[in-house]
């Protein structure tokens, strides 16, 4: 039995599911509005139709999300439009091992992961792991950028390895289906059982533009954290800002944060995340 929770309000409901569908990581917050059984069950009922067609998709994920947003109204974020308070909700599901969609009030979310068989380091790679050092003293901040999804084995290196991944979150708008923005990370790890080093393989934040709204992006930063010498964690962050132009003047309407990580350990256990807030 998996438990969902239902916003009513501030106050979320939390109710048993009966179908192994409903969201699992449900989180709630922000402002009244009132919601009818019928538009709680429709809400449900969308996301459980976009979910299913993703699921027994082959590719192109991102198309068949922006066609299905495009294609079919939700009424609690028209509702939320005409409202001058926002409840929050986020409802994520679980599609495969490289995919995940995230529901909130007014945006749906896109998680795609790749990641490449373990390969046998070069000469070069080996030398690079060896020279690898550790700054104790930088934190990792990981733990504070969502739920850590976690691919692959277990793998105690006898030799120097390596494994190369992706991780990108796409942002939609949830009446248009209109693409806000992705970003995107990869990299490649190099370990032996004892040690890790990362390299940044691909990194960007792209943002689309949408009639009357002007989007931009504002402190991109890339880089590799080293909280350990067993773990690093390689990632993309920056602010999008959308806005509008009036009589040659720009108003900043929303601001968007967004990191998407990759983390691997000394035995080449790879994770991802990230957040969008």
């Amino acid at each position: 039995m998996v438990l969902a929770i239902v916003l009513l309000g501030v106050s979320p409901t939390v109710v048993e599911a009966e179908v192994i569908d409903v969201p699992v990581t449900v989180s709630a917050g922000g402002g009244e509005l009132n919601l009818t059984k019928k538009e709680i069950k429709e809400e449900l009922a969308y996301q459980k139709q976009l979910v299913e067609e993703l699921k027994s998709a082959n590719d192109n994920k991102e198309k068949i999300v922006k066609e299905y947003l495009a294609d079919n109204e939700n009424a609690i974020a028209n509702k939320i439009g005409n409202s001058e308070d926002s409840p929050e909700f986020i409802d994520t599901y679980i599609i495969n091992d490289e995919t995940q969609l995230i529901f909130t009030d007014t945006e749906v979310m896109l998680d795609t992961t790749e990641m490449s068989n373990e390969n046998e380091a070069t000469s070069e790679e080996e030398k690079l792991l060896r020279e690898e050092g550790s700054n104790e003293s930088i934190v990792s901040s990981i733990k504070d950028f969502g739920e850590t999804v976690f691919f692959g084995k277990k793998v105690y290196a006898a030799s120097s390895k390596t494994v190369s991944a992706r991780h990108t979150r796409t942002v939609y708008a949830k009446v248009s289906g209109n693409k806000l923005f992705t970003a995107g990370i990869g990299a490649k790890f190099t370990y032996n059982g004892a040690k890790v080093t990362a390299q940044t393989t691909e990194n960007y934040v792209k943002v689309n533009g949408i009639s009357g709204v002007v989007w931009s992006v504002h402190d991109k930063k890339n880089g590799v954290q080293k909280p350990s010498i067993k773990k690093r964690v390689v990632y993309q962050q920056a602010t999008a800002k959308s806005g509008l132009t009036i009589k040659g003047n720009g108003l900043v309407v929303e601001e968007t944060y967004i990191r998407v990580n990759l983390e691997c350990n000394h035995l080449g256990k790879v994770s991802k995340s990230s957040v969008v807030r």
